[in-house]
């Protein structure tokens, strides 16, 4: 079944490919999802009015449409493959465990890996970078080891994204998900990030 999903989003724009997580405090804004009837699947704001990312799926293709490194880029999917004006981005895998982005040559880049309630998002095959670990209300909550990163939690509307001060940076219309989850995950270059927020998206 198609979804729907809004997402505004406040603190995650602007890091550079393989860059370490921001931690600059936003500055407090309101933050509610768009009015406006959306031909996509994921959109996320970061200003009033200004997307950051919106994923659009029609007729077997994907448009990714990112802000999250700064400037704007187009990301074009077609079965599983993403590319950026023409050159590769990652192809993306799904498993029954997760989701696998690979380079040209078959390298793991990333992977989402999902048990019942952890899912480890990994460098390669092997390295932990975040795990996100469900709980029976419905919160997702994102950790780098011991350090908490921040928390997507259910809502009446549908769910928010708040950072490890409590802050909300984000707010859906669905309910919580892992693909929301991905957008904490700064340490990914911002192409890779988008790539497997779309493609954790298509896992729920």
């Amino acid at each position: 079944m198609k979804r729907l999903l809004v997402v505004a989003l406040v603190v995650l724009a602007g890091c550079g490919n393989g860059g370490a997580a921001r931690t600059s405090s936003a500055p407090s804004i309101s933050i509610q999802p768009s009015a406006t009837a959306l031909p996509a699947f994921l959109r996320v704001t970061g200003r009033p009015n200004g997307s950051l990312v919106a994923v659009v799926w029609r007729n077997g293709v994907t448009t990714i449409t990112s802000r999250l490194g700064g400037a704007k880029v187009t990301i074009a999917g077609k079965a599983g493959r993403y590319t950026k004006r023409g050159r590769l981005v990652a192809m993306a895998k799904t498993y029954h465990d997760g989701v696998k982005l690979k380079n040209a040559r078959g390298h793991t880049l990333w992977r989402a890996k999902v048990a019942k309630k952890v899912v480890q998002i990994r460098q390669g095959e092997t390295a932990v970078r975040y795990e996100f670990r469900h709980y029976a209300d419905d919160r997702i909550v994102v950790r780098q080891g011991l350090v908490l990163i921040g928390t997507v939690r259910p809502i009446e509307q549908g769910a928010e994204l708040v950072d490890a001060r409590g802050v909300k940076v984000g707010l859906s219309s669905s309910p919580p998900g892992n693909d929301m989850a991905v957008l904490l995950c700064a340490e990914m270059p911002p192409d890779l990030r988008a790539v497997l927020t779309t493609a954790m998206l298509r896992h729920r």
